[in-house]
């Protein structure tokens, strides 16, 4: 069942050759004050799951547990008769330099060789590896597909990226559950670097726990925009090819235009708003299309502003290419301190 009687197929939407307005209703209706904007970011949200990323599951029912070895915790996820584990690691600062608890940024995949870095700064770095989640092919197997077995039915073919976002939800659910004693679960930070970066704008927009979000060289798929995609970035027949195409769902391969998206990119970094949301890259990765994920970031700051946030989200790009880099760090901790010295623990 791969239709819905809400949305038509990919080949009967219209053409829409603007950029979509975050305040404007599928129906053609517009948003006028902030209960509007809840309603369209929930619809935003279902069309993204219905066209692109697949469907964030039900977790309501899940049970989640862990057990620490060392600097080592499993993470048990039970749901029904199904079960599955995966595994993080993590990284504390030292006690005679800061008092916990510490704020905690959660890694998908990889940070380099940057996590002494951060810990020297008082952040403790909880990382995973998404492939144990999910595998970065069309086998769909790992940990989520343990529990969501892939299918044709729309509401149950989550792509591979939803599945590495619900990985990096798991690991925020044992934070709140206090594995971490030192931990602070009200300061987390979600990142994610190029195909982890596209998962990490992802779990920040379906978890709002996540206090700051940050996609690192995301491009398409991510950060960038479809519309304005710059000659020398990812195409977009890229994302539908046999090498990518997992990582969405069935219904985003039957797209044969960009303009007859119903979204684009920066109504998925306005899933963050009013939360913190810091876009960083470098300026010569040209794959990853600099340009159009600054065009995204402009258009998502219009909703921070019509929130009251604008100071919530920044761009932050530097020289250089496709790599995680001293400056990144700096320049995402650098926001860290802005975003949690401004907000109470708990707000």
């Amino acid at each position: 069942m791969q239709r819905s009687e809400r949305y038509p197929k990919p080949k009967d939407l219209p053409l829409l050759y603007d950029l979509p307005d975050p305040f404007t209703f599928f129906d053609g209706s517009r948003v006028e004050n902030l209960e509007d904007w809840d309603r369209r970011r929930q619809e935003i949200k279902e069309l993204y799951q219905f066209y692109m990323y697949g469907y964030y599951p039900d977790t309501s029912e899940e049970e989640v547990d862990y057990k620490v070895n060392e600097n080592t915790v499993s993470i048990r996820i039970r749901k029904g008769n199904r079960e599955t584990t995966f595994n993080a690691r993590f990284s504390l600062p030292e006690e005679k330099n800061f008092n916990p608890p510490y704020p905690v940024i959660v890694v998908i995949g990889f940070i380099g060789e940057h996590i002494p870095y951060i810990t020297s700064k008082g952040y403790s770095v909880v990382i995973f590896d998404p492939y144990q989640v999910a595998k970065d092919d069309f086998t769909h197997q790992g940990a989520f597909y343990e529990i969501y077995p892939y299918s044709k039915d729309v509401r149950k073919s989550a792509g591979v990226l939803m599945a590495w976002g619900w990985g990096a939800s798991k690991v925020m659910d044992i934070i709140c559950k206090g594995a971490f004693s030192k931990i602070d679960p009200y300061k987390s930070v979600i990142t994610g670097f190029s195909r982890f970066g596209k998962a990490a704008i992802l779990a920040g927009a379906f978890d709002e726990r996540f206090l700051i979000v940050n996609p690192h060289a995301s491009g398409a798929g991510g950060t960038a925009l479809f519309r304005c995609a710059s000659p020398s970035s990812e195409p977009f027949s890229n994302l539908q090819s046999p090498s990518e195409a997992h990582w969405f769902n069935d219904i985003f391969r039957e797209f044969d235009d960009v303009n007859r998206l119903p979204f684009d990119q920066h109504l998925l970094l306005a899933l963050c708003a009013p939360r913190g949301l810091i876009i960083t890259g470098g300026y010569a990765d040209l794959w990853t299309d600099p340009e159009g994920t600054w065009r995204a970031f402009l258009e998502a700051k219009k909703v921070y502003e019509f929130l009251g946030y604008a100071e919530r989200i920044r761009f932050a790009y530097r020289e250089g290419g496709h790599t995680i880099c001293r400056e990144d760090i700096d320049n995402l901790i650098d926001f860290c301190e802005f975003i949690f010295n401004k907000t109470k623990r708990g707000g």
